[in-house]
């Protein structure tokens, strides 16, 4: 496979630093937008790059202009702009994978912008209020980062914290959704995906899946078992063969 391409792209006039991963040009494919979690790691998804890629399709791994959460739809729109005028990509074959913050941002992009085909979220917290407020037990000192970067409690900036909990668009999400998150997740419990899950259901979304991985952390790692990432990378391919590309799994 080629090596990976550093590219920029424009998001509001700003600009995103991204990578592109494919395996070869000249091929119709479907577009992956990877999208990282809080601190715009791409290089920690290259497991997860490389493995779409060697699958035939063509990935954009992004990051984000900020640390705050409110750009980030805004960047993964002009992320799926960049995506789509990559050369051999079907711009009617375009998929969202996120994990965590990423995860968070791909199933609000779902509910926004009509282009998205197929969503993966692995690990989202997806009801923000619920996720800052267990931070003030398990990381006093995260909680107090985090409260600070939405400029208030959710009792101070109510609407901010609404804005951003992607459990808060399930009812505008119509395509194809997987979550994946592990039994020992203590970033973005397992709650949070079973949560997306039921509001989906309910909403009348009839193609989306949880799987649940048993003692699996929030970045893939099984205790003392090393990480998941051929499992990660598995769920992924499979589910976007059957709804991007659209073979059997």
């Amino acid at each position: 496979m080629p090596e990976p391409l550093n590219v920029t792209y424009k998001s509001d006039g700003a600009d995103v630093p991204a990578r592109i991963y494919r395996a070869a040009a000249g091929t119709e494919s479907g577009g992956v937008l990877l999208c990282p979690g809080r601190f715009r790691d791409i290089d920690g998804l290259e497991f997860l790059s490389t493995a779409l890629a060697e699958r035939g399709h063509v990935v954009l791994a992004t990051t984000y202009r900020g640390m705050d959460f409110f750009t980030d739809d805004a960047d993964i729109s002009a992320g799926l702009d960049y995506l789509a005028s990559i050369a051999d990509v079907d711009p009617a074959r375009l998929a969202v994978v996120g994990h965590s913050r990423g995860g968070m941002a791909a199933l609000r992009c779902a509910a926004k912008d009509r282009r998205v085909s197929s969503v993966v979220a692995l690990a989202p917290p997806t009801d923000f209020s619920s996720y800052v407020k267990a931070m003030a037990l398990l990381s006093p000192q995260r909680y107090a980062g985090m409260v600070a970067s939405m400029g208030g409690t959710e009792e101070d900036e109510p609407e901010r914290y609404v804005e951003i909990s992607a459990l808060r668009y399930a009812d505008r999400i119509k395509v194809p959704v997987l979550l994946v998150c592990g039994t020992q997740d203590l970033h973005a419990p397992l709650d949070h995906s079973q949560w997306m899950r039921e509001a989906l259901v309910e909403a009348g979304n009839a193609d989306c899946q949880l799987e649940v991985l048993d003692g699996v952390g929030h970045f893939f790692e099984k205790m003392y078992a090393g990480y998941e990432f051929d499992r990660i990378s598995a769920l992924t391919i499979d589910w976007l063969d059957r709804t991007l590309v659209g073979e059997a799994p």
